[in-house]
């Protein structure tokens, strides 16, 4: 049994009185106290007990009670808004501490560290990015996904505070909502995994944050610290560090026809640009380039029978080469055929999604208007279960390690601390390429009544472990209106055939290192050091490359940050790396 504190003057009343009296009234004092701090029934309380535990009650109980419920809002510290920085006019040559070259979830996110805990003043920082609005290659990524949730847990995010997006979706910390009443088949397995409620702003595994809401999260950052007013559209064409500071040069406006990616060419093609001159500079440039399959031609992509989820033009953020006509057929109608290629989240969250749409357009009525419409699946491997692309281990910030090593635990995770102690780049390649576990989905993805395992089963998803061998065109005749229908016949590896109007490619991203030409440049012409196995930077561990004022994040941190160098939770680990440098620059 637990003990009365003996902090109190209660305690020392009680003392006098039979343990069995005291463990009677423990219970029937608490109650007191709630019934008092609200207002009801007090009266009646003191009335039924002696006034001797009435009067210990009010000496040491009530005044404690009733005063820290009226100090706690006096007490509670108060957030200074951030001001927003003076009107940004940039010059043909300007000088600025800080230049971000990217405004995707890195650079955003570490922009707002650099001001909200840096206290780096927002004017002098700018975040070059080539879209129109900051975060917009994610928003359109994801949105073409079909994604409803994110894979990462409601701690990662863009804002500072690691409470930030759970307060933001009024989470109280732990699982949202109740788990659907609806009765559920017979379990394959001893693992309970509840079926997601769709009005949720997490999910009950893992706290996983809604798209919707976690997008509207990311712009109360950007407003929160004014960083849409920091960025300036324009594609950086080259760089030159030196050592007190790197000029860039940009061209500025809307994206031109290459992106980081273009050639060297290409980008002398520009003469009008703006010159940076930039105390520090960080790349912050995604991922490789969209992998597409070696049988897609550029025919497939510009008649719009092909084309890649994750392939966007940065003039139009539309699907890259998408003809526009057969774009506005396919949105138009929801009785063709689609194949969806690839093994993993992107390929299931699209899956999951055209079985949806078919669902609300047609009614979901009987099993014959649900198979209407065919939906392929084409995946080279079997489908696996896994809720994280890399460890949890692997997401652990300092801050986190920290809290483990204060509640006695041993702090940084030891796959951290075997990463960090590695000195050969080929064998830490070796470990990011065997801790990152790419085509897999997560299990709430893929059990349960709205899960992808069921629409297999159900018939309203075809699912073929297959690669394909080969494709044609073929022309048939609509039986209704007799017009000439033209499209895709695929042979697979597993000897079926199958004829589709559409194939959406889900795989993924290249493993080349990304920024083209841009980071070429400074490697072959500035010497800059990258390793020789994989040809990604070398770095030191605040993420400074050769100590050239040039600081990288995401795919180009990899080899500091291990193999979650590239998701949210990377951009949260590369943040507080550069900002460690930025304390340590300040004089």
């Amino acid at each position: 049994m637990s003990r009365i504190p003996k902090t109190s003057a209660f305690h020392s009343r009680a003392q006098l009185l039979p343990k069995y009296v005291i463990y009677l009234l423990v219970p029937l004092f608490i109650w007191m106290s709630c019934v008092t701090i609200t207002g009801m029934g007090r009266e009646l309380c003191v009335s039924m007990i002696p006034r001797g535990f009435v009067a210990a009650y009010n000496t040491a109980v009530l005044p404690t009670r009733i005063r820290s419920v009226r100090e706690a809002p006096a007490n509670r510290p108060v957030k200074k808004p951030h001001n927003p920085p003076p009107r940004l006019v940039d010059g043909p040559n300007t000088h600025i501490p800080w230049l971000i070259v990217g405004g995707g979830i890195h650079g955003v996110h570490i922009a707002a560290r650099l001001i909200g805990e840096g206290g780096i003043n927002a004017s002098s920082i700018r975040i070059i990015d080539t879209n129109k609005s900051l975060l917009q290659t994610w928003k359109s990524r994801t949105a073409a996904t079909g994604m409803e949730y994110l894979r990462s847990s409601a701690g990662f995010h863009l804002d500072v505070d690691e409470r930030s997006l759970r307060q933001f979706g009024g989470s109280n910390g732990g699982v949202r909502g109740k788990p659907s009443k609806k009765k559920r088949k017979k379990k394959t397995d001893n693992r309970n995994i509840r079926t997601l409620k769709r009005n949720d702003a997490f999910s009950h595994d893992y706290e996983r944050p809604k798209l919707a809401m976690f997008n509207q999260h990311c712009d109360s950052v950007v407003a929160k610290y004014h960083l849409d007013q920091l960025h300036v559209q324009g594609t950086v064409t080259s760089m030159e560090p030196s050592p007190n500071h790197v000029t860039v040069e940009v061209m500025r406006g809307g994206p031109p026809n290459y992106d980081f990616g273009g050639t060297e060419q290409d980008m002398r093609k520009e003469t009008h640009s703006y010159s940076y001159t930039a105390q520090n500079v960080i790349l912050a440039l995604g991922n490789d380039v969209p992998t597409y399959a070696d049988w897609v031609t550029d025919e497939d992509i510009e008649e719009g029978f092909v084309h890649h989820l994750l392939d966007f033009d940065p003039n139009t953020h539309s699907p890259r080469n998408h003809n526009r006509e057969m774009s506005v057929r396919n949105e138009r109608t929801f009785d063709e055929d689609v194949a969806v290629i690839g093994g993993g989240i992107t390929a299931a969250h699209k899956a999951l999604e055209l079985v949806r749409h078919s669902a609300a357009k047609q009614g979901q009525t009987t099993s014959a208007t649900r198979n209407s419409r065919r939906i392929h699946l084409i995946s080279r491997h079997p489908i696996k279960e896994q809720q994280f692309d890399t460890h949890q281990d692997w997401m652990m910030d300092l801050a986190a390690c920290q809290r483990i090593r204060d509640g006695g635990g041993e702090g940084r995770p030891q796959r951290q601390e075997r990463f960090a102690g590695c000195s050969c780049w080929k064998e830490r390649r070796s470990m990011i390429a065997q801790e990152r576990v790419a085509g897999t989905v997560t299990p709430a993805l893929y059990r349960g009544e709205q899960g992808l395992g069921w629409a297999i089963e159900g018939g309203e998803v075809d699912w073929h472990q297959a690669e394909v061998l080969t494709k044609r065109y073929v022309h048939e005749t609509d039986t209704v209106n007799g017009h000439d229908h033209k499209r895709m016949e695929l042979t697979l590896s597993c000897g079926n055939v199958i004829t589709v109007d559409e194939v959406l490619l889900a795989t993924g991203f290249g493993k080349k290192r990304p920024g083209g030409a841009l980071i070429n440049n400074l490697v072959e012409t500035f010497g800059l050091r990258v390793s020789d196995f994989c040809g990604f930077p070398i770095v030191d561990e605040h993420l400074s490359w050769d100590n050239s004022r040039i600081y990288v994040a995401g795919a180009l941190a990899e080899l500091e940050l291990g193999p979650s160098a590239r998701n949210i939770a990377g951009a949260r680990l590369a943040a507080e790396r550069i900002l460690q440098a930025a304390h340590e620059l300040r004089p």
